[in-house]
């Protein structure tokens, strides 16, 4: 986080010394005191906060919380009534949370090899996911293509390990040459519907940019030069400039923007370019936030809503983050998006309240949820610590 993104807190906070010094000039010394106070006590919680960024303790602090509770061996069993695509999208973000971990906690190296390869296993595996099966149509599979490439590719690139390298070269060379013989249009999500999410190719293109590093390809930067130029053109919903959560088969928006489907799609194409690549000048990032942010007259603070208007629900909007939910992840999302983004000041605001949540409310206790509830928490997790790792390789 740039330290630009302080700046309007700090402004708000000192500005209490002017009061302060009017009342000392004229004698009320006491009454100074509280303007004084204010001053010195949100100046003090503006510079810790930051502390906190700068010397990585919040990041170390989810890392390290996602190398506990993730790794327990009930994830990694077939029982909990959890849904198994909602376990893969867990497993793809801890891994490119862990990824990203690697840089700034080298010490914890060991113990992210190791996690990494268990969830490796686990999305190679028919009996979690049958979409490995001879029947499966991958055409209409990008939600698995996308987040299982994600796992393994997070694994190879991290160990250059390569036991479950027929698993991701499968994945990377369908994903390339099935997206150019569409003309870089989209994929279908999820074999049992008909809805073409941006967000989950939005993700294949970053599985696309993973197989690139690792193997020396060209697959991803072509197609998303093509495949977002074909979004701006045809694909924007009603007066913004933001694609749907969701198309038909012939382009038709079936599912309005929603703020955590819709943020899925802007950090996934940020994610798979160069850093320098993406700007807080983004169209689609400036668009999300405008619409999604929720005002709350605090330059401390700030929340995401699910939905583009106050006041009116997202319709079908589960549809459009399926397998997730909404409601839970899109304060995460924006703390994502907006490191991806350089969105300094939006990033201060929503790791404020992260960082006061740490220092003043109770832990959550993972262990005592049933694992299906887990799931969806950790992934909340998993998702803010992404954000976290990208403003610490930002910070390099």
């Amino acid at each position: 986080m740039p330290i630009t993104g302080i700046f309007p807190p700090l402004l708000f906070s000192l500005a209490f010394v002017l009061p302060a010094w009017w009342l000392y000039r004229r004698g009320r010394r006491l009454l100074f005191l509280a303007p004084a106070f204010t001053a010195l006590l949100l100046t003090g919680a503006t510079l810790a906060v930051y502390a906190e960024e700068v010397s990585q303790r919040q990041a170390r602090h989810d890392l390290n919380t996602l190398l506990r509770e993730v790794g327990r061996r009930d994830l990694f069993s077939g029982g909990g009534l959890r849904d198994s695509e909602e376990t893969l999208f867990l497993f793809a973000t801890t891994s490119q949370a862990l990824y990203y971990g690697r840089q700034y906690a080298p010490e914890r190296r060991g113990a992210i090899d190791s996690l990494l390869r268990r969830m490796a296993d686990w999305s190679i595996r028919y009996a979690n996911l049958p979409q490995w099966g001879a029947r499966a149509d991958w055409d209409r599979e990008v939600f698995f293509l996308a987040h299982a490439g994600a796992v393994l590719g997070h694994y190879q690139l991290a160990t250059s390990e390569e036991t479950y390298a027929p698993y991701f070269q499968r994945i990377g060379r369908h994903l390339g040459d099935r997206m150019r013989r569409a003309h870089y249009k989209h994929l279908g999500s999820h074999g049992e519907e008909s809805l073409l999410r941006p967000a989950d190719n939005a993700a294949a293109i970053y599985a696309l940019m993973l197989y690139d590093r690792y193997y020396g390809e060209d697959y991803a930067a072509e197609t998303r030069r093509e495949w977002t130029a074909y979004i701006s053109k045809e694909l924007h919903y009603a007066e913004s400039r933001l694609p749907c959560a969701a198309f038909t088969t012939t382009n038709r928006c079936s599912i309005e923007p929603s703020a955590a489907a819709t943020g899925l799609y802007i950090c996934y194409r940020a994610a798979a370019t160069a850093s320098t690549e993406a700007s807080i000048d983004d169209i689609p990032y400036r668009e999300w936030l405008h619409y999604f942010k929720r005002f709350s007259g605090s330059p401390f603070s700030l929340s995401i809503r699910p939905n583009m208007r106050k006041g009116q629900v997202a319709r079908l909007c589960d549809a459009g983050l399926s397998p997730l939910e909404c409601g839970m992840y899109e304060d995460a999302v924006g703390l994502w998006a907006a490191a991806e983004y350089g969105g300094g000041y939006t990033y201060f605001r929503l790791f404020f309240g992260t960082v006061f949540a740490r220092w003043f409310g109770s832990p959550t206790d993972y262990a005592e949820m049933r694992s299906a509830r887990r799931v969806k928490e950790l992934t909340v997790l998993a998702l803010r610590t992404i954000g976290e790792g990208v403003n610490q390789r930002a910070a390099e």
